[in-house]
């Protein structure tokens, strides 16, 4: 079936014009969210959401497209709606943002259908949408992320060499349908019996599993997994989804201490051509073996040493200490006579911030790279910090990703994709435009956004609509005020004209 749904495009100059005439409007509301219109504007100058507009299968019947469900849910996410109780009094009461979504103005005040009448206020009721995210099996949540990814790449927004795979927790309760537990054991002090004890304490919930673009923080594959699953069961797939989506762009990986796996990043190294960035961890015996190199001069053939007063590393070219670091037939060898270790090289940081780091507490990486100038492989890691400290928090407070419209895995899996792909795509908005975004986060811009927005209304005709400012309108109307603060009226007669 053909959706109906269509969006309102921006027609500035023929609103002016049907103002000055005195054509009556279709509606005018305050613009609140209107300069969203050009993030609007470059979406769907992408194509991407005339590729989406499909039924999933298990709903039976289609009463709302369901683009116009998913541009909707964005718009929760982008416009900072943390519960969907939230939807009714704001999203839902936001006429110009529901139009430029492509609600008509029938569908805002009557709906979609009688079901429901007197207990929705808007074009749906809040359970609806809800619901109509549950329905998403996990074929069809990777489709939608499979095609914002085909559009970012047709459109050269994805150029990237160097990705970065990382996983972050998705806490529930454990009344959550299909979530798993993991114990969590801590370490605190008791000041009742005056030591440090052991506290157990059991987690249910989900765990999210992105690889994304390092650069523009652009997401190309993801997976929602029980909690407990480790992280290296995926990795393999992760990384096959993102090298056939962005046409073999991956070179470089930088990857999270969950994933480190010797076969794995054998399989990375030799298998996929990637090279590869892992931080080691503190008990293996290829960290010990490095750190016994401390002292040691550089030889600019196996130790290689870079410092400033703030920071000093050290690299190491073919260690041999980690025998996981080969094929599963080379890994099960070992302990036998014969037994050869692959060499492997590493990085390790011994100032930082300049502090030195006490003997045995250095950190250390692992890597494929070449490591004569080791500093550039910790350049490389902090991007993968960034997005550890910086995006992950930002998704999680600014697009409120722990906020679950429903206690279903679907309904958790669709809202975790869902929000991953507005927030790349406000990455690629902000990359394409070059604007001053590229700083700020999504709660700044929102800010400013609308601080710029409280002169501004949106006109509205049929198929078009037009932002005005309120001296701008009464200038058409042939009431220009005496005084001006804004209205430039060359400027404006030239854009009419």
């Amino acid at each position: 079936m053909k959706s109906k749904w269509q969006f309102y495009e921006r027609a500035q100059r023929e609103v002016y014009r049907k103002l000055k005439v005195r054509e009556r409007p279709e509606a005018v509301v305050g613009a609140g969210w209107g300069f969203l219109d050009h993030f609007f504007i470059f979406l769907f100058s992408l194509g991407f959401f005339a590729r989406i507009d499909f039924r999933p299968q298990r709903v039976k019947r289609v009463m709302i497209p369901t683009v116009l469900m998913i541009l909707t849910y964005e718009m929760k996410q982008l416009t900072g709606i943390s519960s969907m109780n939230q939807l009714e009094e704001h999203l839902f009461r936001d006429t110009a943002l529901l139009k430029i979504i492509g609600f008509t103005a029938r569908q805002i005040q009557e709906g979609f259908c009688q079901r429901g009448k007197g207990k929705r206020r808007g074009p749906m009721h809040r359970d609806t949408l809800a619901d109509f995210l549950s329905k998403f099996s996990s074929k069809e949540v990777d489709f939608i992320l499979r095609e914002a990814v085909r559009v970012l790449v047709r459109h050269k927004l994805i150029r990237g060499r160097t990705y970065i795979l990382d996983a972050t927790d998705l806490p529930t309760t454990k009344r959550y349908k299909g979530c798993g537990v993991k114990k969590v054991v801590k370490r605190q002090w008791s000041s009742k019996e005056g030591k440090e004890v052991e506290i157990v304490k059991y987690v249910y919930g989900y765990k999210l599993l992105v690889l994304l673009e390092a650069r523009h923080k652009i997401v190309v594959a993801a997976r929602v997994v029980k909690i407990n699953e480790h992280e290296k069961n995926f990795t393999k797939e992760l990384v096959r989804e993102g090298q056939r989506r962005t046409g073999g762009k991956l070179k470089v990986l930088l990857v999270d201490r969950g994933f480190i796996d010797g076969v794995l990043l054998w399989w990375l190294s030799k298998k996929m051509k990637i090279k590869f960035v892992i931080p080691a961890r503190k008990n293996m015996e290829v960290s010990q073996d490095i750190r016994g190199v401390r002292s040691e001069k550089a030889d600019g053939q196996w130790i290689f040493i870079e410092k400033t007063k703030e920071i000093k590393v050290m690299g190491v070219r073919g260690l041999l200490s980690y025998d996981q670091f080969g094929e599963e037939a080379h890994r099960r060898t070992k302990g036998r006579k014969d037994f050869k270790a692959n060499p492997i090289n590493a990085v390790m940081v011994i100032r930082w911030d300049r502090k030195d780091y006490p003997p045995g507490k250095e950190k250390v990486f692992l890597t494929n790279l070449p490591v004569s100038r080791p500093m550039r492989i910790i350049d490389q890691y902090d991007l993968r910090s960034e997005i550890e400290n910086r995006g992950f928090r930002e998704l999680k407070q600014g697009y409120h990703l722990l906020k679950y419209p429903q206690k279903t895995v679907a309904a958790v899996r669709a809202h975790a994709v869902l929000t991953l792909i507005i927030y790349s795509l406000v990455n690629a908005y902000k990359s394409e435009h070059g604007q001053r975004l590229a700083h700020l986060g999504i709660r700044r811009w929102r800010g400013k956004q609308m601080g710029e927005s409280i002169h501004k209304m949106i006109v509205y005709y049929e198929g078009i609509y037009g932002i005005v400012d309120v001296e701008e309108l009464f200038y058409l109307m042939d009431m220009t005020p005496k005084e001006l603060y804004r209205l430039k009226i060359n400027q404006l007669q030239r854009e009419i004209e």
